[in-house]
């Protein structure tokens, strides 16, 4: 039989992510040569204008990371959260533990609820990406420099803060708040006060841990079960003081 299998030519190969970039490296500042070139002589103002949309047609044309593609529109640049439309500041993160909050949206275990409209945005963004960009926006989440809780108002009660902290919450995210691979735990002194809340009251609710499948969300669920408002409100003062160097280990009962 004759053989039909044609023979690999190197030169056809796909294009790799590093040559890609590469090739953006030596051919952005060509093109801008060649298009200051091409413009007539103008005055200091119009060449600093006519600079300036250079600049945003190279910025535009660049390829992107996972995260400027996937999360920074909601997240920022760096990060930092939006307040404004109710997104968290995730600077500092562990890899880890964004890879495996990606998964669960991925496999439903987070965003399925109904009356979790955030939650159901990100399992629509978390399903649309590879398993090599989710390791890739981790990373680079994990790379920002940490943004701190905010620090509780003066007239917080960290004292009774403390002690509740140190007796429901420590044993799994520690006593520095800093969260626990071994017992796939957040870190907690890096989110922002307006989402701790409200996490707090999707997990005593149930929008958020209640999904099959979801062992570490399940507890989650359990233990806010037994938490008020006002219990809440204590952890939320309580993480900000935290992040700020308090010590919650005294206050544990032994």
């Amino acid at each position: 039989m004759k053989n039909t299998a044609t023979s690999f030519d190197p030169s056809l190969r796909p294009v790799q992510r590093s040559e890609s970039k590469l090739f953006f490296r030596v051919l952005r500042p060509t093109a801008v040569v060649g298009l200051l070139l091409f413009f007539p002589a103008c005055s200091e103002e119009e060449e600093k204008e006519k600079r300036a949309k250079l600049d945003e047609l190279v910025e535009a044309t660049s390829p992107k990371g996972a995260y400027e593609q996937a999360c920074a529109v909601c997240h920022g640049p760096e990060g930092q959260g939006n307040e404004e439309i109710g997104s968290p500041s995730i600077a500092g993160l562990p890899g880890w533990y964004i890879a495996e909050q990606f998964r669960k949206f991925r496999e439903g275990k987070r965003g399925a609820h109904r009356d979790d409209t955030p939650g159901q945005q990100m399992r629509a963004i978390a399903t649309s990406l590879s398993e090599e960009q989710i390791k890739e926006a981790s990373e680079t989440v994990s790379q920002f420099p940490l943004i701190l809780t905010e620090k509780p108002p003066e007239e917080a009660n960290i004292e009774k803060g403390r002690i509740l902290f140190a007796n429901v919450c420590m044993e799994c995210h520690r006593y520095n708040g800093k969260g626990e691979v071994v017992f796939h735990s957040a870190q907690l002194i890096s989110l922002n006060r307006s989402y701790i809340r409200r996490q707090l009251m999707n997990f005593h609710s149930g929008r958020r841990g209640s999904e099959p499948g979801d062992i570490t969300g399940q507890k989650m669920v359990d233990v806010t079960s037994r938490l008020d408002e006002e219990d809440i409100e204590l952890l939320v003062d309580y993480i900000g003081a935290l992040a700020h160097g308090d010590d919650p280990r005294p206050a544990r009962e032994r």
